[in-house]
């Protein structure tokens, strides 16, 4: 086989329920052209009935499966608080890394990747996939094409509930894991950095807290995030909105991009794309971007995508957008948002050129 075209052997790790490991990676992993499953591994023991089910090696320890000297690369799709030492550890043990967001949860930890990053010679990545759901494809090609002007302003809004934690314990619930902003605010801004092309300048945050429901949905930390990124010649606000506790409410996600020449809206809970130009009266939907070949679930395809590109450059060597140094300058923004909220005020970030 062509050393280009061959398959990368591939391990995941937290692999053993029902999760964003099995629900999305696996067969994501399983539609890619150039990798190949090898083996799962998780705590859980159930982890063997999934590895039984795809025919694959399971392991319930770790080590072990790092110690599998035909397994390439491991998928880390495991609790936030444990992305950093496995990361370390799988490097350490000559493995390529395809690390779920968010990377780590605090400054100290993004530099000890920073540093685990730089002295390895084998790849890191974090799988930033919103970049490649159909969605914020077909909105990067419309930016790209010219048809609404060059980019001043991207608008991303996110409210609903937070989905509910049974288990009150869960260090997810606690303010030191840093909520939802600091779970899912690297798959926005990633976004927002795929459409403008630029990493932040500087970052003010304002966040709140409702205290009114269920612990479960709250968590302890702030519920309310809203946040100004400077990114080169335009801006991207950011609002995240887990204090509506009442059922019925707009939720989901919304966006609008906007240029010199037009506006892209997407409204809550809907995929419509509507293009607003200064020369027509009238919106007009945009038909979405296709990428064959094309899986019926977006989310698992998008994953496919990542993982693929991800594959690739492990076999050239050539490393393609975004780079493990982009995304962990963004999540250094995504901190020092943390910080700027405590502090009410903008703050510069030294790594943006």
């Amino acid at each position: 086989m062509n050393g280009l075209m061959r398959k990368i052997k591939t391990g995941i790790l937290g692999a053993g329920q029902a999760n964003i490991a099995t629900s999305n990676q696996l067969p994501a992993t399983l539609a890619a052209e150039n990798i190949e499953l090898l083996a799962l591994c998780d705590i859980n023991p159930a982890v063997n009935d999934y590895a039984a089910q795809y025919g694959v090696r399971a392991y319930t320890d770790y080590g072990a499966m790092l110690a599998d000297p035909e397994i390439e690369m491991i998928q880390i799709a495991t609790p936030d608080w444990l992305h950093c030492e496995q990361t370390e550890r799988a490097l350490a043990a000559g493995k390529h890394v395809a690390l779920q967001k968010p990377p780590c949860l605090t400054p100290a930890e993004l530099e000890r990747l920073r540093k685990a990053a730089s002295q390895s010679r084998f790849h890191l990545k974090i799988l930033q996939n919103q970049r490649e759901t159909i969605l914020s494809r077909t909105i990067k090609d419309i930016i790209d094409s010219g048809k609404i002007g060059e980019l001043r302003e991207i608008i991303i809004r996110c409210r609903g509930h937070r989905f509910p934690i049974q288990n009150l314990n869960s260090p997810y619930l606690k303010a030191e894991c840093g909520g939802v902003w600091t779970h899912n605010g690297l798959h926005w801004l990633d976004e927002a950095f795929f459409y403008s092309g630029t990493l932040p300048e500087s970052v003010q945050v304002f966040s709140t807290r409702n205290q009114v429901g269920a612990p479960q949905v709250l968590g302890e930390g702030p519920n309310y995030w809203s946040a100004v990124f400077k990114m080169g010649r335009c801006t991207f606000l950011f609002e995240y909105n887990t204090m509506l506790t009442g059922d019925g409410l707009p939720n989901g996600t919304c966006r609008s991009v906007i240029g010199t020449k037009g506006e892209l809206r997407q409204d809550y809970g809907s995929q419509e794309l509507l293009l607003y130009h200064k020369d027509n009266e009238t919106p007009r939907p945009y038909e979405l971007t296709e990428a064959p070949p094309q899986l019926k679930d977006d989310a698992v395809n998008s994953f496919r995508l990542a993982l693929e590109k991800f594959a690739r450059q492990i076999v050239t060597g050539k490393k393609e957008s975004p780079t493990i140094e982009d995304s962990l300058a963004l999540m250094d923004a995504i901190f020092a948002g943390t910080a700027g909220a405590k502090e009410n005020k903008a703050i510069k970030l030294g790594r943006a050129p």
